[in-house]
């Protein structure tokens, strides 16, 4: 995002947060910027129709100007999301996971497995790291001196369409179908969202590892290269998609109602 956009979404802020009762004065010592470059922004917000103005210098958003404030706090978030995780890079002492039993004093390549850090001597990877304490296969350990990017593939998605409850539901699914799928991903995180799927979960004994906040929560698994069984009901499936597509994230659809 440009500078001059980054100021325009303080001041967006500033107005959402306060609106219709701030002045440009207000803006101008909130932010540590002069009341006349205030006034230029506030011009061109006016112009790009963000914000309007209810006299006497108030000023209160516009639908498009909260939709764009929208797409700014996304923006951001998913920046200061990406400065978060490098900023682990520089601590002096991380936690990973031990492939095989790991002595003191190993040298050590590092890799990402179902979202976790683990640590082999043997698995060759671009990235590399000491290690401080050791321990056995499975176990917690203390790693530091990491050179080299640590590889994470973004994660795909299989999303199981599930029927809602007008269409049968939990008594019109292929349960060999859902079987199959989960016993060639067996690594894969199982998301589960609304309450159809929850009861087909529970049908063959699964424990989802996320149903709550789902489409954040399979965004976030494919992002630290998790892969992703996504049982979803009926048009839910929809929103499932629009999220996936949006992050460009990579999946299958196959529909489990049972065929007539």
């Amino acid at each position: 995002m440009k500078k001059r956009n980054i100021t325009e979404f303080q001041i967006l802020s500033e107005i959402v947060r306060k609106q219709p009762h701030i002045k440009q004065k207000e803006i101008a010592d909130a932010l540590g910027i002069t009341v006349q470059g205030v006034s230029e922004h506030i011009r061109n917000l006016l112009k790009k129709g963000y914000i309007k103005s209810r006299g006497r210098g108030e000023y209160i958003l516009t639908d498009k100007g909260i939709r764009v404030l929208k797409t700014w706090i996304s923006q951001f978030r998913n920046y200061l999301e990406e400065v978060n995780r490098e900023i682990y890079r520089y601590k002096d002492i991380w936690p990973a996971i031990a492939y095989e039993d790991i002595e003191d004093g190993d040298r050590v390549y590092l890799f990402m497995r179902r979202g976790l850090l683990y640590a082999s001597k043997t698995l060759k990877t671009t990235s590399t790291a000491e290690v401080i304490e050791g321990g056995k296969k499975g176990e917690d350990i203390a790693i530091t001196n990491i050179e080299g990017i640590i590889e994470i593939k973004k994660g795909k998605v299989i999303i199981l369409k599930i029927p809602p409850r007008i269409s049968g539901g939990s008594k019109n699914v292929n349960y060999d179908l859902i079987k199959e799928v989960i016993d060639k991903n067996r690594e894969a995180v199982v998301a589960s969202m609304g309450t159809v799927s929850y009861v087909v979960t529970q049908k063959l004994n699964i424990k989802p590892d996320i149903r709550f906040a789902v489409l954040e929560g399979i965004v976030k698994a494919c992002e630290r290269g998790c892969d992703v069984i996504c049982l979803v009901t009926g048009r839910m499936t929809e929103k499932v998609v629009k999220v996936l597509d949006n992050s460009k994230i990579k999946y299958t659809l196959l529909d489990t109602a049972k065929s007539n």
